[in-house]
C-alpha cells in the first residue's frame, strides 16, 4: 500500500506536543508512530493492515454490523481529570482523529485476554454459555460489553440488552449470548469459570494509578496542518480562531468536518474532499449548559452524551427525557459515541432527503441552532436552517427550549427492526393547550414528519385548522385527521422506502396515538387506549430443556464448541486474518451495471494509472475455461466474455498491492455496452412472458388429485409468495491463492473443496493434483459458500497462474449482496379439496421458483420430499417450474427447499380453516400423520411420532388457556391485538448426498490423536462433535484430539458441507475410524494387564507394528423405496402482538419442541435450533430484497437498507425442548440433525402474526380469508391490518 505523509508543510516536528515530538497513536498500551500513514485510513483498516492486530474483524465498511468494534479512552476535554470510555465502530473512525484525543487508548481484543495467559471474564463466558458458533462477531460483542463495563460495572438486566443495538449474529440467535452477557448483572449469582486476566493491569500507569503510558497531547504546534499531499489537507485546529481562519482560507472548496466520520456510512460517495477538518481538537465546542432558556449544547457533544445530558437536565423539561429516548432510536451505540448531532443536521442539510430524526426531534423542540465564521454568528430555527448557505461557516451550538407547564411533546420513530435501523417515518408533535369551559383548547401545535417526501417537514393545514379547536372532540379529530390525509403525499418513485400508502397511513396513525395521549383516560374509550403506546419489550428470557448421559461423557455432554475460547479472545484465524505474503497481490471485481446487455468496452486506462495498479484481467486473460462451475453443470463465466446476464455480474477483475488500491481501481474501469434489453427482473414479469428453463423434473402425481377436488365437499384455490434472503454470513466471500512448485494452494472460504478443486483447475487449465486447497473454518455460510465459493477462488487463482504472485480475492459486503444469489423466491399457486370437517382430500400446487439467470443450484422439484410437511393426503400433485429472470443466479440457503415448501403447506391448511370458520390448529391436528402411513414419496413412516407430540405441546404450553387470552385482549384492544399459531415438523433426512473421507491417526509417541474429515466448521460444531465421537469410541479424554484443517489433501473428493448430514456422517465415519482402530488394538491389549494407560498401550501397538492410522469413506446406500435415513419431528408454538397503527410487532414467546434423538451435544444443537430459527424469523418478518425495476441491479446491498434481525428481533420468551427418551436406532449413536429443520418451523412467527392482522381486519368487518406472503415486514402488516382513519375515534 503507498503510504502517505502526516508531517505538515509548515511545521516543525519537534514543535509537537507529542511524544517525543512524534505523531503517535497508542493501542493496547504501545505507542505506534503514524507519521507515514494516511489519517483518512479506518482505524480498522490501520490495526488490521499495519499493527496486524486481526482480532478486530471487518464486514459491512459502514458501522452496521458491529464486529469491528474498539474501545477508545481518552482525556475529557472540558475537565482533563476525568476519562472518557466508548466503544467505536473502528471501520468509520479515522486514525488522524485519534490525534485530537488526549491520552487516548485504543482497546482491541487482543488487549482483553488469550487463551495462554488466561481469558478476560467476558470472553471466558461468553465461551462458557456456548455463546459462539462461526465466531466472527465475538470480538465485536466482547468489546462493545468490555466498553459498557467499563462505564457501569454493575449494569442492569436492561442496560445489558440495550447495549447491543449494534451487534449483528447470524449463527446463534442471539440467546446465549445475552445470557453471557447478563451473568454480570449484579446479584445474578453467576459465578466466573476459569482464569481471568484484568486489562487494568496491561495498561494502568503505576504512577498515575488510570490507564496512561508516557502521556500523549493532541497534536498541536504552529500550525493546524496535519497532513498535505496530493493536493488533499488535514488540518487539525485547537480554536475556534484557527478554524475561522481555515475556514476563510478555503471559503470557496468543498470542507469536510471530521469528528466520528459516520456520515460515510450511510452517503458513501459523498466527495471528493480536498479539505478536511478534525474540530475533535477544539474544547470551545464541548461546551453544555443548562440555561434558563434551555439546554445550550455545542457542536462537537456526541449523540451518546447529548442522550446523556437530556437525561441528567431531565426534569428540567418533560421534552428532554423524550428528546433522549428518541436519539437512543438512531443509529447504534458506537455510532452514536462517535456520531455527533451537528454531523447529523449537517447530513440534512445536504442531503434533504435524509431521514433525520436529530432533525425531527429538535424541530418539534423548537430548538434553534447558531451558525458563525469568522465575522458573525447568527441564529436560525431548524427550518431556517436548511436554507443557510453553510460554505465557509460553522454549526457552532443548538438550543433547545424547555416546554412550559401548558405544552405536551412527544416523538414516534417506525423502523423497518427494533434496532439500528433508519426510519419508515418519524413525528414530532408539541402543543399547547389552554382549557376553557370544559373544554381543551389548542392554543399552538407543531407537527413534524420525515419520511414522506424530500419537501414535507410540518404539517402546516393540520396545524392550523387545530388551533383554537376543542381535543375533547370527535369532531376534532376527524377534521384534523381529514386535513392531514389531503397533505399527506407521500414521495412513490423510490423502491427503497415502503410504500406511500403505509407511509400516508402511518403519518395518520401516529397523530391519532399522540393526539389520544392528550387525553386523560377516563375520558378515552377503553378499547382505544392501547393506541396510546408503543409495545413495550420486556428483558428477554428462555429456557433450555434436554437430558443427556453423564455415563457416556463426552458424548451427549452438553459443553461449548471446542475453539470456543479461541473466537471469543478474538484469537482464531479467518482467510482475511493471515498476513500478506511477500509480494501478495489484492484483487476485486468490477460489476455490470446493466441487467440484459452486451459489453461493448472495458477502458481500464485510468484503473492502471492508479498507485499500486498491477493488472486488470478480463476473459480473455483466463488460461482455461471460463467457468467457475465444472461440468456437468451449465457454465456460469467467471468473468463476463460479453453477454451480461444480471446487473452485478462480474465482468473485470481489478488486481492491486492493496485491497484499498484494487477498489480504487474499480471505480476507475470504464464500461460500455450495447444491445441493452429490458431485463427481467420480477418472478411476475417471467411468468407472464413463459421465461422458463428447461423442466427441472417431472410433476409428482400421487392418485387423482383432479378428481378429489372436483368431487370434495369444499374447495379453495390460492396464491402466496416466499421473498428471497440473502446468507449474511459475516465472512464474506474470499480466498487466497498462493503459486508454488507443485502448482497452486488456496486457502478457501468454502463449503465444498472438490466443487472448488475441479473449478479451479478446470479455469487456470492444470490437473487436479495440483490444485491444493484448504479450510480450516468458515465465518458463516448458511449455503452461500457451496458452489457460489468457487467464484473468489477461481478468480485469485486465474490472477495467481496469470501474474506468478500470490493474490487474495475478498469481496466486500456491496459485491457479495450483488454478485452471489439468495435463497430462491417463490410463488405458489395451489388448488385444494377436502371435507366439511377440514379432512383432506386432493392437493395441486405449482411451484414457480425463482432461479435467477443460470439453474445449476435449482431446488424446485427436488424438494417434494418436504412438501406434505407432516400432513396426509391421498390425491397429489405437485408441478415444479423454473422460472429465469435477470437477476444472480439463486443458491441453497439454509434448509433450501424445505423452508419454502413446508409454508406452502401450512399455508393451505391455514386456508382450509378459515374456509370452514375452524381453529387452525385443530384442522392441522386432524390430518397429521400417523404411524405406518405412507407419504406422497411412497415411503412408509414407522417411526411417526407427529401426533403425540403435537397434543403433548399443545397441553404442555397451555395452547387453549392463552387462546383464550388473547381472545379477550383482542375484544378489549382496538389497536393491539395477540396472535397464536401451530407449525409442526416431519423432516425428512437423507443420507445419500454426502460422502466423506475420514481418517484418524494416533501417535505412537504419546498416544494422541490426529483427526481430520470431509466436512467443515462453519460454526455448526462439527468439529467439537466429531473430537467427542472419536473420545467416546476410543475411550479417551477429548483433549488427546486435535481436528485437523480440511483439504483436498487429507479428504480428497468430499461432498458438501450442508445439508445437516455432515456432522453426522463424518461422525459416522470417525466412529468407524476408530473402530478400526480398536480392532486392530485389542490383541496387543489383551496382552497388558488390566487398566494400562493409554499412552502405554499404543506404545505397545506401534512396537508390535500396529497401523494406527485408519480411513473410512461414508458414502451411505439410499434406504428402500428412496426412503429418508430417518424423520426428525417437531412442534412449535408462537405468540405475536402488533401494532395495528403501526405494524410494529414482536414475538412474545415460542415455545419449540425438537426431537434431536440423543443428542451428542445438547449446548450445540439448541444452539443450532436457536440460530436456525431465528434465521427463519428474518426471513418470514423482515428481510426483503429490493431490486431496481429497471436494471435489476440489488439496491439494498448493505446493512442501511437489508436489515437481518437484531437482538431484540428474537422471541422474548424463547424456550427449547429436546424430546426425551427418544433414541433414532436410524442414526449415529442415536442422534439426529439439528441444523436446517427447526428453520422449517420458523414460519409460525408470520402465521402468528397473520393470527392478529386477522383479528383486526375482523374488528374492520373483513373476515374473508387473505395470503400473507412473507416477508411480511412492518409495513406489510400494517396494511394487512385495513386501518381506516376514518373510524379513529376518542
Amino acid at each position: 500500500m503507498e503510504t502517505t505523509s502526516l508531517q505538515g508543510q509548515r511545521r516543525d516536528p519537534a514543535e509537537d506536543g507529542t511524544a517525543s515530538g512524534r505523531l503517535v497513536v497508542r493501542v493496547n498500551g504501545v505507542l505506534h508512530d503514524v507519521k507515514d500513514e494516511d489519517p483518512q485510513m479506518s482505524l480498522a483498516e490501520y490495526l488490521r493492515s499495519i499493527l496486524h492486530l486481526c482480532g478486530t474483524k471487518t464486514m459491512c465498511d459502514e458501522g452496521g454490523c458491529g464486529c469491528c468494534v474498539v474501545v477508545i479512552e481518552y482525556d475529557d476535554p472540558v475537565k482533563p481529570e476525568k476519562r472518557i470510555i466508548k466503544s467505536m465502530n473502528s471501520c468509520l473512525f479515522p486514525i488522524g482523529c485519534l490525534l485530537s484525543l488526549k491520552n487516548h487508548q485504543v482497546i482491541t481484543i487482543e488487549a482483553l485476554g488469550s487463551v495462554k495467559k488466561g481469558l478476560h471474564p467476558i470472553q471466558q463466558r461468553l465461551a462458557d454459555y456456548n455463546g459462539s458458533q462461526c465466531g466472527y462477531c465475538s470480538p465485536g460483542f466482547v468489546m462493545q460489553m468490555y466498553g459498557l463495563l467499563k462505564n457501569n460495572a454493575t449494569p442492569s438486566a436492561q442496560e445489558v440488552e440495550d447495549n447491543f443495538d449494534g451487534n449483528v449474529c447470524r449463527c446463534t440467535g442471539y440467546r446465549p449470548i445475552l445470557d453471557a452477557m447478563k451473568s454480570f448483572v449484579k446479584d445474578t449469582g453467576t459465578k466466573l469459570r476459569g482464569p481471568s486476566v484484568d486489562i487494568e493491569d496491561l495498561l494502568r500507569c503505576p504512577k498515575m494509578k488510570r490507564p496512561c503510558v508516557p502521556c500523549i497531547d493532541a497534536a498541536e504546534g504552529t500550525s493546524s496542518i496535519l497532513y498535505s499531499k496530493d493536493g488533499i489537507i488535514w488540518y487539525q485546529p485547537t480554536t475556534l480562531t484557527q478554524l475561522y481562519l481555515i475556514m476563510q482560507e478555503h471559503s470557496r472548496e468543498a470542507v469536510k468536518f471530521v469528528h466520528g466520520d459516520t456520515a460515510k456510512g450511510v452517503y458513501k460517495g459523498d466527495g471528493p474532499y480536498k479539505v478536511l477538518i478534525d474540530v475533535k481538537g477544539i474544547p470551545d465546542l464541548y461546551n453544555v449548559t443548562m440555561e434558563a432558556s434551555g439546554l445550550k449544547v455545542s457542536s462537537n457533544i456526541t449523540l451518546s452524551s447529548l442522550i446523556d445530558y437530556l437525561k441528567r437536565y431531565s426534569d428540567q423539561s418533560p421534552s428532554y427525557s423524550v428528546i433522549a429516548r428518541h436519539l437512543l432510536k438512531v443509529a447504534n451505540g458506537p455510532v452514536r459515541n462517535a456520531g455527533g448531532w451537528a454531523g447529523n443536521l449537517m447530513m440534512k442539510w445536504k442531503h434533504r432527503e435524509f431521514v433525520s430524526d436529530v432533525f425531527v426531534a429538535f424541530e418539534v423542540a423548537g430548538a434553534k441552532v447558531t451558525v458563525s465564521d469568522i465575522t458573525e454568528l447568527n441564529t436560525y430555527t431548524l427550518m431556517q436552517f436548511l436554507d443557510v448557505n453553510m460554505q465557509g461557516k460553522i454549526l457552532l451550538c443548538v438550543q433547545i427550549p424547555k416546554l412550559t407547564e401548558t405544552e405536551k411533546m412527544n416523538t414516534y420513530k417506525i423502523m423497518p427492526r427494533l434496532q439500528n435501523a433508519h426510519t419508515y417515518v418519524s413525528a414530532g408533535f408539541r402543543v399547547q393547550l389552554r382549557a376553557w369551559d370544559k373544554k381543551l383548547l389548542v392554543e399552538n401545535i407543531s407537527m413534524v414528519y420525515t419520511g414522506i417526501s424530500k419537501d414535507f417537514i410540518h404539517a402546516v393545514a393540520t396545524e392550523k385548522y387545530l388551533r383554537d379547536k376543542d381535543i375533547t372532540s370527535n369532531v376534532t379529530l376527524q377534521g384534523a385527521l381529514t386535513t392531514l390525509e389531503k397533505e399527506i403525499i407521500p414521495d412513490a418513485n423510490n423502491p427503497l422506502v415502503a410504500s406511500a400508502k403505509y407511509r400516508k397511513s402511518l403519518a395518520l396513525g401516529l397523530f391519532y396515538k399522540f393526539f389520544l395521549s392528550l387525553l386523560s383516560e377516563n375520558v378515552i374509550s377503553p378499547c382505544n387506549r392501547s393506541a396510546r403506546y408503543s409495545l413495550e419489550r420486556p428483558i428477554s428470557r428462555g429456557k433450555q430443556t434436554f437430558s443427556s448421559k453423564p455415563e457416556e461423557y463426552p458424548l451427549t455432554k452438553p459443553m461449548p464448541k471446542l475453539n470456543a475460547q479461541l473466537q471469543t479472545s478474538g484469537e482464531t484465524q479467518y482467510i482475511n486474518d493471515l498476513l500478506p505474503l511477500p509480494n501478495e497481490l489484492f484483487s476485486a471485481f468490477v460489476l455490470s451495471t446493466e441487467g440484459n446487455a452486451t459489453i461493448n468496452n472495458i477502458d481500464i486506462t485510468a484503473a492502471m494509472n492508479v498507485p499500486g495498479a498491477a493488472a486488470v484481467l478480463k476473459a480473455k486473460d483466463i488460461p482455461g475455461s471460463n467457468t467457475f462451475v465444472p461440468p456437468p453443470n451449465e457454465v456460469e463465466e467467471i468473468l463476463s466474455s460479453g453477454p451480461v446476464l444480471y446487473a452485478g455480474q462480474p465482468i473485470a477483475l481489478c488486481v492491486a498491492d492493496s485491497a484499498h488500491h484494487a477498489l480504487q481501481m474499480v471505480g476507475e474501469v470504464k464500461v460500455s455496452y450495447k444491445d441493452r434489453k429490458p431485463p427481467i427482473v420480477t418472478l411476475d414479469d417471467a411468468i407472464n412472458k413463459k421465461s422458463f428453463f428447461p423442466s427441472p423434473g417431472k410433476d409428482l402425481l400421487v392418485g387423482d388429485p383432479t378428481s378429489a377436488i372436483s368431487n370434495s365437499p369444499c374447495k379453495i384455490e390460492g396464491e402466496v409468495r416466499a421473498g428471497e434472503q440473502y446468507h449474511f454470513h459475516m465472512e464474506t466471500q474470499i480466498c487466497r491463492c498462493v503459486p508454488t512448485e507443485d502448482g497452486l494452494d488456496l486457502q478457501a472460504s468454502s463449503q465444498w473443496l472438490d466443487f472448488a478443486q475441479q473449478a479451479v483447475a478446470g479455469a487456470v487449465g492444470l490437473p487436479a493434483k495440483d490444485i491444493n486447497i484448504t479450510a480450516k473454518r468458515l465465518g458463516g455460510a448458511y449455503g452461500g459458500k457451496a458452489s457460489r465459493a468457487s467464484l473468489v477462488a477461481c478468480s485469485a487463482a486465474v490472477a495467481a497462474a496469470v501474474l506468478c504472485r500470490p493474490v487474495r480475492c475478498a469481496m466486500d459486503l456491496s459485491t457479495n449482496m450483488k454478485t452471489i444469489g439468495k435463497r430462491h423466491g417463490y410463488i405458489f399457486k395451489y388448488k385444494v379439496g377436502f371435507n366439511k370437517d377440514g379432512i383432506l382430500n386432493g392437493i395441486i400446487i405449482t411451484y414457480y421458483c425463482d432461479n435467477g439467470s443460470c439453474p445449476n443450484d435449482n431446488e424446485v422439484g427436488t424438494s417434494f420430499v418436504f412438501s406434505d410437511n407432516a400432513y396426509k393426503c391421498k390425491n397429489w400433485q405437485l408441478i415444479p417450474v423454473a422460472v429465469k429472470t435477470n437477476r444472480a443466479p439463486h443458491t441453497w440457503c439454509r434448509a433450501p427447499g424445505s423452508t419454502p415448501n413446508v409454508f406452502v403447506i401450512e399455508t393451505i391448511l391455514e386456508h382450509v380453516a378459515k374456509y370452514l370458520s375452524l381453529d387452525p390448529i385443530r384442522v392441522k391436528q386432524k390430518n397429521l400423520y400417523a404411524q405406518g402411513d405412507a407419504t406422497p414419496m411412497g415411503f412408509v413412516l414407522p417411526y411417526c411420532s407427529i401426533q403425540e407430540l403435537y397434543s403433548s405441546q399443545l397441553t404442555k404450553v397451555d395452547v387453549a388457556g392463552r387462546q383464550q387470552a388473547i381472545k379477550k385482549f383482542n375484544a378489549d384492544n382496538n389497536w393491539k391485538k395477540k396472535g397464536l399459531a401451530v407449525v409442526p415438523l416431519k423432516y425428512c433426512m437423507y443420507w445419500t448426498e454426502g460422502y466423506y473421507l475420514c481418517t484418524v491417526s494416533i501417535f505412537a509417541s504419546d498416544g494422541s490423536v490426529m483427526v481430520s474429515q470431509g466436512g467443515i466448521e462453519s460454526g455448526q460444531g462439527l468439529d467439537t462433535k466429531v473430537a467427542q465421537v472419536c473420545a467416546y469410541t476410543l475411550g479417551i479424554p477429548i483433549n488427546l484430539i486435535s481436528i485437523k484443517p480440511t483439504t483436498t489433501v487429507n479428504s480428497p473428493n468430499s461432498g458438501a458441507t450442508g445439508g445437516s448430514v455432515t456432522s453426522e456422517l463424518n461422525c459416522l465415519g470417525v466412529k468407524n475410524c476408530c473402530e478400526i482402530l480398536r480392532k486392530r488394538m485389542k490383541p496387543v491389549k489383551g496382552k497388558l494387564p488390566p487398566g494400562t494407560p493409554w499412552k502405554d498401550l499404543v506404545a505397545a501397538c506401534f512396537k508390535d507394528k500396529v497401523n494406527l492410522t485408519a480411513q473410512n469413506w461414508i458414502w451411505p446406500d439410499p434406504q428402500p423405496r428412496d426412503a429418508p435415513q430417518y424423520n426428525s419431528y417437531g412442534v412449535t408454538v408462537a405468540e405475536a402482538e402488533i401494532d395495528v397503527l403501526t405494524g410494529e410487532n414482536q414475538i412474545n414467546q415460542v415455545d419449540i419442541l425438537f426431537d434431536c434423538g440423543e443428542s451428542m451435544n445438547p449446548d450445540i444443537d439448541i444452539g443450532q435450533i436457536e440460530g436456525a430459527f431465528v434465521m427463519g424469523m428474518g426471513y418470514w418478518l423482515m428481510e426483503k430484497m429490493i431490486y431496481d425495476p429497471k436494471s435489476g441491479e440489488v439496491l439494498n446491498a448493505g446493512t442501511w437498507d437489508y436489515k437481518p434481525p437484531f437482538s431484540k428481533s428474537i422471541p422474548i420468551n424463547f424456550n427449547i425442548e429436546l424430546l426425551k427418551n427418544a433414541p433414532n436406532p436410524m442414526g449415529v449413536l442415536r442422534s439426529k440433525a439439528s441444523g436446517e429443520p427447526p428453520q422449517c418451523m420458523s414460519c409460525v412467527t408470520l402465521f402468528a402474526v397473520k393470527r392478529a392482522i386477522e383479528s383486526a381486519r375482523e374488528q374492520a368487518g373483513q373476515s374473508t380469508y387473505f395470503p400473507l406472503s412473507g416477508p411480511a415486514t412492518v409495513d406489510v402488516i400494517q396494511t394487512s391490518c385495513l386501518v381506516d382513519p376514518t373510524k379513529f375515534s376518542i
